[in-house]
């Protein structure tokens, strides 16, 4: 679906690497990633679509699905390489889901028949891929799609305008690669990354940001207070309340604020350009009438 909203002009090519970048780097924190195996978060769906956002990255979520989209973009990148750029995941995917002109149709397969044909279109360890990415513990995300089309990960201390939307839309506010810590809109901790400066402090999930360094609390405020604590000693005092509980926590951070994007690689061709290159041209301009 992201590569057909790109290749159809319903997305521009910068908002397909922005959704890439938040997904990879979302999926490349989840501490949950050390004890379960993304096979499981299928086997635990049932359970996880229902769960509460706070505690994802300890347990993740129904990861398979973007996780998914970074594991097919990988393989679409070895088939191009593998052929020499002749062939692409559009041709497993015309082999593979291809058929007959004729009236629906039930048609099970399986991991084999998957591998057997991803096989025909370009040779490889096939099985060995998806049982890697799939079936076993990974604690990093796999990115190496995303750095086999020419572009790697990487962070800014600017706020990406796909990630300012959703904010807007949803009511969150996002600084889980700086202080490691996702707000909800009346300053509600959502989730807490383990290991990062706000987890460090003693900042947990379910407890509510009243305060950033005396003053009530707001994300321009948070936020402005992250960006000056990076040319200064001073640390951030976050004064959080627990049920009937008030705490200052102090956070000794200076990196400034973070947030994922996709960089150049310039040692690299474009895979990405090409992947969202419309299959079909743009009809020609109407003539002008005379």
């Amino acid at each position: 679906m992201k590569v057909l909203a790109a290749r159809s002009g319903l997305q521009t090519n910068e908002d397909f690497r922005e959704t890439f970048a938040l997904t990879a780097a979302m999926l490349d924190h989840r501490s949950g990633r050390d004890w379960r195996s993304l096979a499981d978060t299928t086997i635990a769906a049932q359970l996880l679509y229902d769960s509460p956002d706070g505690g994802v990255n300890r347990r993740r979520s129904t990861d398979f699905y973007p996780e998914g989209d970074l594991i097919w973009l990988e393989a679409d990148t070895i088939i191009r390489q593998q052929s020499h750029g002749k062939k692409s995941l559009d041709a497993f995917c015309r082999k593979f889901y291809g058929g007959d002109n004729s009236a629906p149709k039930v048609v099970p397969y399986s991991y084999d028949d998957v591998v057997k044909a991803l096989n025909e279109i370009a040779p490889y360890d096939w099985k060995s891929f998806f049982q890697q990415r799939i079936y076993e513990i990974a604690p990093r995300a796999p990115l190496a799609g995303i750095e086999n089309a020419g572009w790697r990960l990487a962070y800014t201390n600017e706020l990406p305008a796909l990630l300012k939307l959703r904010e807007g839309q949803r009511k969150f506010t996002d600084l889980t690669y700086s202080l490691g810590i996702s707000l909800g809109a009346e300053g509600g901790i959502r989730d807490v990354l383990p290991g990062t400066p706000a987890d460090q402090a003693g900042i947990g999930i379910g407890m509510k940001l009243i305060a950033v360094n005396g003053r009530a609390w707001s994300p321009e405020l948070l936020r402005s207070a992250v960006k000056l604590a990076a040319t200064n000693s001073a640390p951030l005092e976050l004064l959080v309340v627990n049920k009937d509980y008030y705490q200052t926590c102090t956070l000794s951070y200076h990196g400034g604020e973070k947030y994922p994007y996709l960089e150049r690689d310039a040692s690299k061709p474009d895979l990405l350009e090409a992947i969202v290159k419309p299959l079909t041209p743009e009809p020609p301009a109407p003539a002008d009438k005379k």
